[in-house]
């Protein structure tokens, strides 16, 4: 009875945390409109950019497919989960810093996945936008409609995606934790994973060994997935292996991302180099 109770608690103490956090997210979020706005105004100019070298190496007559303009959107989504993990949880880690207020969310007993994903909910809910307003861009522009052919598949896979962001984004906020001032760490890393991530480009296409190194990186699987669920196309290799592959690869970011943040955070600590930057 009493360990029941302890379990209790503590459950309850962790989504109290999680509540803290998405309440201060969406307060920050919504106190600065221009936020909003940047995100509204940008978004046609990132598909312009983005999608229009693509379709300059293609015949004039595929511009309007609507398999290649709906695999193009998935990629879009992507690209801010993406954004999340390198953005919103990576540089969480370094705004606290550059703050002056990580020394006092490393005091307290909160977990540091929670601490530090808080943007994760603001970015969840930029997230949710842009699927509708980047739909309705593509069927401006391209006049082609966004079908989802399995939508408690594509929510299940979005979701597990979501987590993957959220460890990869652990683990790379260890690593600024550790360097303190990544630079151009962020573009370098965004650019790589765009181009061999498997979000524009399938794995299959590319040539060797580029297809080798795409395949190594979890959200190939996550991206085809989530292409399979929306648009019925063809996985990559057996589907209950890319499954199976894309939940080994979240929960061992997530751990893993866990472990490389607290034994640095131990190290700082000792050293006193947790607030430098």
């Amino acid at each position: 009875m009493l360990g029941e109770l302890v379990r209790f608690q503590s459950i309850r103490s962790r989504l109290l945390e999680v509540y803290a956090s998405a309440y201060a997210s969406m307060k920050i979020y919504f106190r600065y409109p221009m936020w909003f706005i940047s995100d509204i105004v940008t978004t046609p100019l990132w598909i312009v950019i983005i999608f229009m070298p693509i379709l300059l190496f293609l015949p004039e007559s595929e511009w309007r497919n609507p398999e290649i303009i709906e695999a193009m959107y998935w990629g879009m989504i992507f690209l801010d989960l993406i954004s999340l993990t390198l953005w919103g949880i990576g540089m969480s880690i370094r705004r606290e810093q550059q703050q002056g207020t990580i020394e006092y969310l490393f005091i307290t007993n909160a977990s540091r996945a929670v601490i530090f994903s808080n943007r994760v909910f603001s970015r969840i809910l930029s997230l949710l936008m842009d699927v509708a307003y980047i739909a309705l861009i593509i069927n401006l522009i391209f006049g082609v409609s966004i079908t989802i052919v399995n939508p408690i598949e594509l929510f299940v896979y979005l979701a597990i995606s979501v987590l993957l962001a959220l460890g990869l984004g652990m683990m790379y906020g260890a690593v600024v934790l550790y360097l303190k001032n990544p630079g151009a760490l962020n573009n370098i890393l965004q650019f790589i994973i765009l181009g061999l991530g498997g979000i524009f480009i399938p794995p299959s296409r590319m040539p060797y060994p580029l297809n080798i190194v795409s395949l190594a990186i979890p959200f190939s699987y996550a991206i085809d997935l989530v292409r399979n669920a929306a648009m019925g196309t063809q996985t990559m290799i057996d589907k209950n292996l890319e499954i199976f592959i894309l939940l080994v690869s979240t929960m061992a970011s997530i751990i893993t991302g866990r472990y490389i943040l607290s034994k640095l955070e131990e190290v700082n600590k000792r050293s006193g180099k947790l607030g430098t930057y």
